[in-house]
C-alpha cells in the first residue's frame, strides 16, 4: 500500500465516512433528509506525510447524503488546489453540486474560492 493509501486506511474521519456509504432514503428516520444525492459535498484538508511527489494533504470529499468518498492529494492546503480537486473528482464526474461545506479556512473561503463558486452557481 503506498502512503497516502496507508493514511487513508489509518484515518479515523475517513474510517467514519466509509461507515456512511450506504445511501439513506430521502425519507429517513421519520422526516426529510436535509439534501438530495449530489446536491451538497462537505470538504476539509487532512495532512500527510510526505510522499515521494511532495504531497503533503489530501483534499477530502464527501457526499453529504451517501457520506462517498472522494480524494485528491496536494503537495499545499491553498484555494487554487481545493478548486482542482473539486473540479477534477466532483463536479467532472458527479455534476455541479448546489452546495459545499468545509470548516471556512482560509484555503476555502477567500476571492478566488468565491468567484468560482459564483461562476458555478454554488453556494
Amino acid at each position: 500500500m503506498d502512503s497516502i493509501s496507508q493514511v487513508i486506511h489509518d484515518c479515523e474521519t475517513c474510517a467514519a465516512i466509509k461507515q456512511a456509504k450506504r445511501v439513506k432514503p430521502l425519507w429517513y428516520g421519520g422526516r426529510w433528509s436535509k439534501y438530495k444525492y449530489g446536491e451538497a459535498w462537505q470538504i476539509d484538508y487532512i495532512t500527510l506525510p510526505q510522499t515521494r511527489q511532495g504531497k503533503r494533504y489530501v483534499l477530502t470529499m464527501a457526499e453529504a447524503t451517501t457520506g462517498w468518498l472522494k480524494t485528491y492529494p496536494v503537495p499545499h492546503a491553498t484555494a487554487r488546489n481545493t478548486i482542482l480537486g473539486l473540479e477534477k473528482q466532483v463536479l467532472w464526474k458527479h455534476g455541479t453540486p448546489e452546495r459545499i461545506e468545509s470548516d471556512n479556512r482560509t484555503h476555502f473561503k477567500n476571492s478566488l474560492i468565491n468567484n468560482w463558486a459564483k461562476e458555478h452557481g454554488i453556494e
